[in-house]
């Protein structure tokens, strides 16, 4: 696929979020990303609700344009697979937790062994270093952590979580732009580079502007619903059938919803006279724009040319028209048959053909194609490797089944002598 980043090829090592839609963005952007999972596959792609062909939504969000590879990286033959590609690819691609490429035998000191050149980008909840690094983490937890939580909902409500992922999302994306920038580095220099991105951080990163108000004031933000720390009108106004969203257009919202006189008033002249008396402020234009559907408000301000909206739910975001025009919803060939609906990639330019975009992998759906094609590898070298993964698999059950059983074990014991002393 052609694209800025046509030619370089990514191991994809991650899963659920973070990692996954970080590297559809750089598969987006014409990289090629190898998805190698355990052979019993990205447990996202077995995550309930619905989906297509067996295949969850949450796996078929975030990996498009990936081929599927299946290696079991504990095993001496999946490793010696893995080093191989390591050889001849551009980036190793990662969302585990600190410590476990270490263990699995792909961190950055050992793979540059094998390739001087490689990049290696891992993205966890709070970086390789600190006193968190060994928490685990999700994306809620960090968004606590990094204090969204705090400034998301209504005054004098619980915390509330934005309505999507945005610790995830947002580690992805600074996943992204560091490996493009190490990639567009190693242009000049030759080096390869190990990257440690951290949801936390990025975070943190994205609540600039929450931060600094606090840092050059003292005053910690609180949850405003959707409102604006320095900005008003911003936010969502009810509406005789319906809500809008408006952003900062005073006077001129005032003239178009029959409110001039609030224009000389002195409590709304100046932003800052507007943000001392915020409920007033809104109380009034609400009033005004009772006298009307959400609708008929909209179509009056697109006139004026008012930073308004709707607030569209997710079925009427799919066949809004600037949706359509901008190739937003993609319908891709399965490799098991029909088509799956996907968002598309907001990143238009010379070179990126999203008609050409491919499907999420099936399991192993191009181990062919990678281990005799790319890596030469004979069938009985293939068997062998199965075999070993096999082994390794039923090795892993008896242990689990011993631990769940001694565990199991325990339980009736301590159950035993309790009613031991009960008798």
């Amino acid at each position: 696929m052609a694209g800025p980043l046509c030619g370089y090829r990514i191991l994809d090592l991650s899963r659920a979020i973070a990692g996954p839609y970080g590297s559809m963005l750089l598969g987006d952007l014409g990289a090629e990303i190898i998805k190698i999972e355990s052979p019993g596959g990205d447990l996202s792609r077995f995550a309930p609700g619905p989906g297509h062909k067996g295949q969850s939504f949450y796996y078929m969000a975030f990996n498009r344009n990936k081929k599927g590879l299946t290696l079991d990286l504990a095993t001496d033959s999946g490793r010696a697979a893995f080093y191989e590609l390591v050889k001849i690819s551009d980036v190793v691609w990662d969302n585990f937790r600190p410590g476990v490429m270490e263990r699995l035998g792909a961190d950055y000191d050992t793979l540059k062994k094998y390739n001087p050149k490689i990049i290696c980008c891992s993205i966890s909840g709070y970086g390789a270093t600190g006193p968190y690094v060994n928490r685990p983490s999700v994306d809620t937890v960090v968004q606590g952590v990094a204090g969204t939580l705090s400034t998301t909902g209504e005054p004098g409500r619980p915390p509330v979580k934005p309505g999507f992922p945005a610790a995830d999302i947002i580690g992805g994306l600074f996943g992204v732009v560091a490996v493009v920038s190490a990639l567009a580095q190693r242009e000049r220099t030759g080096e390869g580079k190990r990257i440690d991105v951290e949801m936390l951080g990025s975070m943190m990163s994205a609540m600039a502007y929450e931060f600094s108000y606090y840092l050059c004031s003292g005053i910690v933000p609180g949850p405003m619903g959707s409102g604006h720390l320095a900005l008003l009108p911003y936010g969502v106004y009810k509406c005789k059938e319906g809500y809008v969203a408006i952003g900062p257009s005073w006077p001129r919202l005032a003239k178009v919803i029959g409110a001039e006189w609030m224009i000389e008033d002195p409590r709304f002249m100046k932003g800052e006279d507007r943000l001392k008396h915020r409920e007033e402020f809104n109380r009034i234009i609400e009033e005004h724009l009772a006298k009307a559907p959400a609708e008929d408000w909209l179509e009056l301000f697109h006139i004026e040319d008012i930073m308004a909206g709707p607030i569209n739910t997710i079925d009427k975001v799919v066949i809004d028209p600037q949706v359509k025009a901008r190739n937003m919803i993609l319908s891709l060939p399965h490799p098991l048959g029909g088509e799956v609906r996907l968002v598309g990639n907001p990143m238009k330019m010379e070179g990126i053909e999203d008609d050409k975009y491919t499907a999420p992998p099936i399991i192993g759906q191009h181990n062919d194609e990678i281990l005799r094609g790319m890596l030469k590898y004979s069938d009985d070298q293939i068997a062998r490797m199965r075999e070993e993964e096999q082994r390794h698999a039923l090795e892993l059950l008896a242990h689990l089944q011993k631990t769940v059983g001694d565990a199991a074990l325990r339980v009736l014991e301590k159950e035993a002598k309790r009613q031991e002393r009960e008798d």
